[in-house]
């Protein structure tokens, strides 16, 4: 019973040592495998210092700066000094001249930090930006970032002849805008380049404007004797973002053709009534009056007394010539009607003529 008990107390005893066997066997096979990965890592540990861009923000509430996070790895063999960092926009290279901490940085092994450059890239929104960080005697990195998706356009620009001591502008905020735009100025840009602050507007400013939205706004200026000019209006929001549009103010001259006649019951000749506006502010110098077929084919017609041209026709006023053209054979045709002024001015009127049968 004894003998039994002894060769218990053995098997036990082998057990736990071949446990323990198994347990150290076990680790240093665990510590080999590890040392092994770590040894095949250090065999391809790059001979040049390499730097990666861990991150690109650009913040949609100021687009006068961004910001830039640079990662030197712990496995890089050297520091790494940062030397330039530049914006790319298609086929354009944008030097970033202003960036903070100040370049060059010397960025040690396995630090990461965060630049701020200041570039305005308001006129990049909803774009593909490349950016691109240098470093000297070593490898620099590209990281690409599409901008925030910010659009304020002027959808209309209004110079109405009836009130030449105002204007008409309505801005649009995008409908994929993630912030509300906050509208703080306007200005005028003459042909001659003259730029003049608008300040009398309504509604007043400072205006928000939502995603999504339009507002009309009405601006005091008197165009009076600036009539058939260009002008370039440009809007401002506090966060950067800008928009412009150019248009042409209404010319001194307004010509209309408010009626044409052609009489079935004589296809000799045809009326023309022509009008100058109330809004006007110079007589209209009429030279010309001309037929446009459907061909495309056009043709001067005469004026049968006792009106001749030129004439000389005064602001809210109108005239009605009588010009001799047989038309017999173009009944059932579309033309066009169009009178011209000795100063280019012109006044075109569709019309189908009538057929007699």
């Amino acid at each position: 019973m004894r003998f039994t008990r002894d060769v218990k107390a053995i098997s036990r005893l082998l057990l736990i040592l071949m446990l323990l066997l198994a347990t150290i066997i076990g680790a240093i096979l665990s510590y080999l495998w590890v040392i092994g990965y770590f040894i095949t890592l250090e065999s391809v540990i790059p001979e040049k210092t390499t730097v990666s861009i861990a991150n690109v923000t650009f913040l949609p509430e100021n687009t006068s700066y961004f910001f830039v996070t640079l990662l030197n790895p712990s496995y890089s063999p050297t520091e790494a000094n940062v030397t330039e960092i530049v914006a790319s926009t298609g086929k354009d290279i944008h030097t970033i001249t202003e960036v903070h901490p100040l370049l060059p940085y010397r960025l040690l092994r396995g630090e990461e930090e965060t630049f701020k450059c200041v570039w305005n890239w308001a006129n990049y929104t909803g774009e593909t930006i490349k950016v691109i960080a240098f470093i000297a005697d070593g490898a620099g990195s590209t990281f690409k970032v599409e901008t925030p998706p910010v659009k304020l356009t002027i959808t209309a620009l209004i110079f109405t002849p009836a009130n030449t001591t105002h204007f008409d502008v309505t801005l649009h905020n995008s409908a994929d805008s993630p912030i509300a735009l906050n509208f703080t100025r306007m200005t005028l840009t003459m042909e001659n380049g003259t730029t003049l602050e608008i300040t009398e507007i309504a509604p007043s400013l400072p205006h928000l404007l939502s995603p999504n939205s339009y507002t009309a706004f009405k601006c005091a200026w008197n165009w009076s004797n600036y009539r058939g000019k260009n002008a370039t209006i440009t809007v401002y929001a506090s966060q950067g973002y800008m928009a412009h549009r150019l248009e042409r103010t209404s010319e001194p001259v307004i010509l209309a053709i408010p009626s044409a006649l052609f009489d079935p019951a004589n296809t000799t000749y045809f009326n023309v009534t022509v009008m100058n506006s109330e809004y006007s502010i110079a007589q209209a110098n009429i030279t010309l009056i001309t037929v446009t077929l459907q061909n495309g084919t056009s043709f001067e017609v005469t004026v049968e007394p006792p009106l001749s041209l030129p004439y000389s026709l005064p602001p809210d006023d109108t005239v009605t010539f009588r010009c001799p053209w047989d038309w017999t054979n173009h009944q059932g045709e579309n033309v066009i009607i169009t009178v011209e002024t000795l100063k280019g001015y012109k006044a075109s009127y569709p019309y189908t003529i009538p057929t007699t049968y």
